[in-house]
């Protein structure tokens, strides 16, 4: 099992091992999949996230989040592939880009389903 899943982060820390792409595994490997939740709305570098499992559905098309996130009142956030995207572009783009340019670039893939110009 990944060592990043299941934990609690602060955004920027996440950011920050997505950047390194110390998440992901070389090859194809659902263990690697996972689903970002948040406690908040707004987005910012401080921001508490959890890494856990996708949001799972079941026969009667009901949606089934990590129990964590239930416990603790969270909510989707983002997946594994939208971080991804966000981050590698931004990096492809501008190589010396910041943690903190990388959470706005996210914040306005969130919020606009678009990727920001570096």
């Amino acid at each position: 099992m990944p060592n990043f899943k299941n934990k609690i982060y602060r955004l920027n820390e996440f950011i920050d091992i997505v950047k390194n792409k110390q998440e992901r595994s070389g090859q194809y490997n659902p263990l690697y999949h996972y689903a970002i939740y948040a406690e908040e709305v707004e987005v910012t570098s401080n921001l508490v996230i959890y890494v856990g499992e996708p949001v799972e559905v079941s026969d009667s098309d009901e949606e089934i989040y990590p129990e964590y996130a239930v416990a603790h009142n969270m909510w989707y956030f983002c997946s594994d592939e939208n971080i991804q995207d966000v981050v590698d572009l931004a990096i492809s783009q501008y190589s010396q880009v910041s943690t903190e340019q990388l959470i706005t670039a996210l914040d306005y893939y969130l919020e606009h389903d678009d990727f920001m110009d570096f």
